[in-house]
């Protein structure tokens, strides 16, 4: 099949194809080393999830897919390991769709037929890299334009698909805060009147897309009030 297609496949699976997150509590199966893998596996791996595709299984014997996956280069030691990330109950689907993982990611797959209660034994393993977020706001100011008003101008956006900008807002070095989401990839400004005098305030802009997708933060500017 055409990488067109499918990527139209997984456009349309992204709703309710597999769940990607651990799946815990269910059937742990037996290995049979008779039962078939799935051969070779297709990827059309985007920034926050990842499809694939492959041939239909013609053995009647098996009755569905387990998909197991794990990040190798991961600081969780847990995700190191295979975890059940997803169940295809049907042996005629040829397309699955993991929503559940981070851009520029390395993850490996494991896609094992099953049967009652067995699988196969070695399954067919994918190594996918997920691609990069979105690159940051390139351009960020901090004015103070009264005694208690401080006014936040940014470079817009270059990409189309962002379509607002999350503010967040540090106090005398603390932790970074949501301060506020301002809407419309061209609009370039925020005015922070939550300020108080004898503070320094430290400000980013994170970029985020149509979808949800959040791009790398931006410099940070700083000032004193």
């Amino acid at each position: 099949m055409k990488r067109s297609i499918l990527l139209l496949w997984v456009l349309a699976l992204l709703t309710f194809s597999g769940c990607g997150s651990a799946i815990k509590g269910l059937t742990v199966y037996e290995k049979d080393p008779t039962l078939p893998t799935l051969g070779a596996v297709r990827t059309l791996p985007f920034a926050t999830s990842v499809g694939f595709e492959w041939n239909t299984i013609k053995d009647t014997r098996i009755r569905g897919i387990n998909v197991y996956r794990k990040a190798p280069d991961s600081a969780d030691p847990e995700a190191r390991e295979y975890k059940r990330v997803g169940i295809i109950s049907n042996r005629y689907a040829t397309h699955f769709v993991d929503t559940h993982v981070r851009p520029d990611r390395r993850y490996i797959y494991k896609f094992a037929p099953f049967s009652f209660g067995k699988e196969s034994a070695r399954g067919t393993s994918v190594s996918v890299h997920t691609k990069p977020t979105f690159a940051a706001v390139t351009f960020l100011k901090a004015y103070k334009v009264a005694p208690d008003v401080i006014k936040l101008l940014w470079r817009p956006h270059l990409d189309s698909r962002i379509n607002s900008y999350i503010i967040e807002r540090s106090v005398n070095g603390g932790k970074w805060t949501f301060l506020a989401q301002v809407e419309g990839v061209l609009m370039a400004e925020y005015i922070d009147t939550l300020v108080r005098r004898g503070n320094t305030y430290a400000y980013r802009i994170v970029a985020k897309s149509y979808d949800g997708i959040k791009a790398k933060p931006s410099q940070v500017s700083r000032i004193s009030l």
